[in-house]
């Protein structure tokens, strides 16, 4: 059985799944639960560390919902209607447009069967959003962390920490409303290009025919 992973994989599952593990030990340290030797961690072996990719897989999975719902804050509803408008304002002196932004799934699709790697560069724009809005939300939660921490050790310097981790949470979040803004910009521009090498293909051939038949 070949089992491949992939650029969608990485980014949007185990990346943010390794990031909230990272937060819940973190957090169970904070607590006084568990005691970690971060020294020994540098002699792990490669099964405990396949093991520790599929166990951030599954966590990155099982909290993207969660992400997702924390990303609505900074998301502005209707990203897709305003990326389309703004396409075809950029472009509509030039093309027609038979296509609504709720078709954005539909045209992602054909165009991985047209031409795979297109699509790739197109998904990895998505993918880093999915990463981003995980590690925002991780942030955020590490902040919250650090909140605890200051408490318990009554170290009021750990307050500028939560201040650096939530600025940088906001941040991220933003950053990933703009790589979901570049993935809807990305298909609708190669299904505009798409359109442009049907028509050209199109004009070729009855170019050619005209001249077969002398007219």
């Amino acid at each position: 059985m070949n089992i491949g992973l992939g650029v969608y994989d990485i980014f949007s599952r185990i990346v943010p799944g390794g990031f909230y593990l990272l937060v819940a030990v973190q957090f169970a340290v904070v607590m006084g639960w568990i005691k970690v030797d971060w020294a020994a961690l540098r002699d792990v072996g490669i099964l405990p560390s396949i093991a520790i990719l599929i166990i951030g897989y599954i966590v990155g999975s099982a909290m993207d919902r969660a992400g997702s719902t924390w990303h609505r804050i900074f998301k502005k509803r209707g990203m897709s209607t305003r990326a389309l408008i703004k396409f075809k304002d950029k472009h509509a002196d030039r093309w027609v447009f038979d296509f609504e932004d709720k078709d954005w799934p539909i045209l992602s699709t054909y165009i991985r069967m047209r031409n795979p790697e297109i699509a790739l560069e197109i998904d990895r724009n998505n993918a880093l959003c999915i990463m981003l809005r995980n590690l925002s939300l991780g942030l955020f939660l590490l902040a919250v962390t650090e909140v605890v921490q200051t408490f318990k050790t009554t170290n009021w310097l750990l307050l500028l920490l939560v201040a650096i981790l939530v600025f940088l949470s906001i941040q991220i979040a933003i950053q990933a409303r703009v790589l979901r803004g570049w993935f809807y910009d990305g298909v609708f521009e190669a299904i505009l290009a798409y359109r442009l090498d049907l028509e050209d293909r199109v004009k070729t051939i009855k170019t050619t025919r005209t001249t077969k038949n002398g007219k």
